[in-house]
């Protein structure tokens, strides 16, 4: 901001660059200037781009106009884009599949622009987006606006992560404006630590095929040890059963045999349930 203190400073500063054109710079021009610029900038600011505006190629070698220097400023500070800047990017916008990061001044000229672009004017369409672009930024420095950064987002995903990374290193976005559409930030797996040893030991290489072979060994002593007798053994354990029983049998019929035989005779005869004389 410019200070009632620095008004001749500011008048002194005019002088000296009129000086340099060859020409008077007026009161009127001079109190015009100040009404147009004293809430846009601080002297210093001026000063030094009065003197990047003399050192320019092109725009350097006619008188500068406030709207040069507020066009500067913003360039310096990262603002809005010069008008051939800004038709390069309108370019990218005309293709479907590319993201791009835009103002909202060039959004509306590629808008004016699309049109001619349509029936393959190129120069017809450049001109049209820089009447049209230089127009509205007039229009909004007057107004004070700063320059709003948005994305034109195109189709092709692999393409956008680019332009959004490079736009947030730029500072035109935000990261929290564009976190939904920047890849999730990779988790690295920790490094697990070694035990502290004054040693280290190198480990045994795996035996891939040792370890299957034992792997297969296990499960067999596993089935053999809950698998039934084979039936060979099966039938010689049903057959000694069977021999056991049988010999079972026949002692047991023996001691019968033997316990009538020694059992009386009047214990075995029937009786009339009377006695005779």
């Amino acid at each position: 901001m410019l200070f009632d203190s620095e008004r001749q400073a500011f008048s002194d500063l005019l002088d000296e660059i009129g000086e340099h054109y060859g020409r008077v710079v007026s009161g009127a021009t001079k109190m015009t200037w100040w009404r147009l610029l004293a809430n846009q900038l601080d002297l210093e600011t001026l000063r030094q781009v009065l003197d990047r505006h003399l050192l320019d190629a092109e725009r350097g070698r006619f008188f500068p106009q406030p709207s040069d220097v507020l066009a500067l400023v913003e360039r310096l500070q990262g603002g809005r884009p010069g008008a051939d800047e800004a038709w390069a990017l309108a370019l990218e916008s005309f293709d479907e599949a590319v993201t791009v990061c835009v103002t909202d001044e060039i959004l509306m000229a590629v808008q004016v622009a699309a049109p001619v672009w349509a029936i393959g004017d190129g120069i017809g369409a450049r001109m049209a987006f820089k009447t049209a672009y230089e127009r509205l930024v007039a229009e909004h420095r007057v107004l004070g606006r700063r320059p709003q950064w948005q994305l034109s987002l195109g189709w092709d995903a692999a393409r956008r992560t680019a332009v959004v990374q490079r736009a947030v290193a730029s500072g035109r976005l935000s990261h929290d404006q564009v976190r939904h559409l920047l890849p999730p930030p990779e988790v690295s797996t920790p490094v697990p630590r070694l035990a502290e040893s004054s040693e280290i030991r190198p480990a045994l290489a795996l035996d891939r095929t040792n370890v299957r072979r034992q792997w297969l060994q296990r499960i067999h002593e596993a089935i053999q040890r809950g698998a039934p007798p084979p039936v060979a053994e099966r039938r010689e354990n049903r057959a000694a059963r069977e021999r056991e029983r049988f010999d079972q049998l026949k002692r047991d019929a023996l001691a019968k045999l033997e316990q009538r035989c020694n059992t009386p005779a009047d214990m075995t005869a029937p009786t009339n349930g009377s006695e005779t004389g």
